[in-house]
């Protein structure tokens, strides 16, 4: 009897956890395809609506990050207080609530009370969080189930854009935010019913491990440890660089995409080109990364995103999808890694106060982007100087992750 028992335990721990992975998927799907970049595709409407100017109209997306960044360190404080799921399970209700109540406001004040509460859904249920779920499923493969994980920040750029393009064109802008606030609803009553934190909570063992050795969470740096360490910082403003300028980029492509001539529909879908390319370089590097050091390829990553923004600043029609191609493919890849990268070097004791403390860099920086290139594009007359600018930025981000490798191994 306890020979069966040991049996089922051991293939419900080989295979529960890539249903964490699957959750997760899903829960990144909802939450980064919901929150700021596939809503871009409302900017026309929106701006028409409300009598915006560019800059204004992208300021409710600073909202959502200035939320983000206040908040995230917070979160990453319950998560090890009180355990991920339940932040997952507000965050879910929080984004209820915003895509509910989007598609009744009447003004530009209620549409930044709404990306209050997406902000917030976004440091309850986003990245962090879901990150440190699936870490804590798996001793190996890691690297493999995170970008699979991952994968959903781009899946949900990538569906979503056509699809609130086609409901805008058919129901109207209202009607589609009303249809959308369904799908965290349902996604809250299965992360409620399936998910659990840790397999210690589940009578479970992490992927690649039979009941020995201890807990993952409680492996790794503690908070004051790693502030103690220069990678750390490293790590941090790289990651305010780095998304400082791709949310920047990402956030005004559409409109770019519009400058240059592109109608609505084909702007929409080169948005989805992006991120379903960003999904597929997330899979690609997050399965090479357990082979091979993180940090090379993470630099290599950053390398590509900077020539990407150069070819988008070139503003020839016909670098326009190759470049948008590469900079997907090295986004992919950069924001995988960022995740690797911070579990490897400093574990999951400290997980929610360490990367909630890197995502408030992170959020920093995707708060100031999206404004930054709105207001210079204005000021400046195109797109063109704003993204020389952003590919620059991410140069000195390249060169900044070059230190990472020398600092880790101290």
């Amino acid at each position: 009897m306890e020979h069966t028992s040991t049996l089922t335990k051991t293939y419900t721990s080989r295979y529960y956890p890539w249903l964490i992975v699957s959750s997760g998927l899903l829960i990144l799907v909802t939450i980064n395809g919901l929150t700021t970049s596939s809503l871009s595709v409302f900017d026309e409407v929106l701006q028409k609506e409300f009598h915006l100017s560019r800059s204004l109209l992208k300021s409710r997306e600073t909202v959502t990050y200035a939320i983000s960044a206040t908040f995230i360190l917070f979160s990453g404080i319950l998560i090890d207080w009180v355990g991920v799921k339940k932040l997952l399970l507000t965050g879910l209700g929080f984004m209820t609530l915003a895509l509910a109540g989007y598609g009744y406001a009447q003004s530009l004040a209620a549409l930044y009370v709404m990306h209050v509460l997406l902000g917030l859904a976004y440091v309850c249920a986003g990245s962090v969080a879901v990150v440190i779920l699936v870490s804590a499923w798996f001793q190996e493969k890691r690297g493999l189930a995170l970008g699979i994980t991952l994968a959903g920040t781009s899946l949900g750029s990538a569906i979503f854009p056509p699809l609130l393009n086609h409901l805008i064109q058919t129901q109207g802008w209202r009607q589609a935010f009303h249809w959308l606030a369904f799908v965290p609803l349902l996604l809250l009553v299965y992360t409620a019913v399936v998910v659990e934190s840790t397999p210690e909570k589940a009578g479970m063992e992490p992927y690649g491990r039979l009941f020995t050795g201890k807990a993952l969470v409680k492996q790794g740096k503690t908070y004051a440890e790693a502030l103690r360490m220069p990678l750390f910082w490293l790590v941090s403003f790289c990651g305010f660089l780095t998304f400082l300028g791709i949310v920047g980029i990402v956030s005004n492509l559409f409109l770019h995409l519009r400058n240059m001539g592109y109608g609505s529909p084909e702007a929409a879908w080169t948005l989805s080109f992006y991120f379903g390319l960003a999904l597929i370089g997330k899979f690609i590097v997050s399965s090479v990364s357990d082979y091979v050091s993180v940090y090379p390829l993470f630099t290599a990553c950053l390398v590509g995103l900077m020539l990407g923004a150069l070819g988008l600043a070139s503003f020839s029609r016909g670098l326009i999808i190759p470049s948008v191609a590469v900079a997907a493919l090295s986004w992919g890849g950069v924001f995988t890694m960022y995740n690797v990268l911070i579990v490897r070097s400093f574990g999951l004791k400290s997980a929610g106060k360490i990367n909630g403390t890197i995502s408030l860099f992170e959020n920093i920086g995707s708060l100031i982007g999206p404004w930054v290139m709105g207001w210079f594009s204005e000021y400046s007359g195109s797109y063109q100087q704003p993204l020389f600018l952003t590919a620059l930025i991410i140069g000195l981000a390249a060169l900044i992750s070059l230190f990472f490798f020398r600092l880790s191994s101290r």
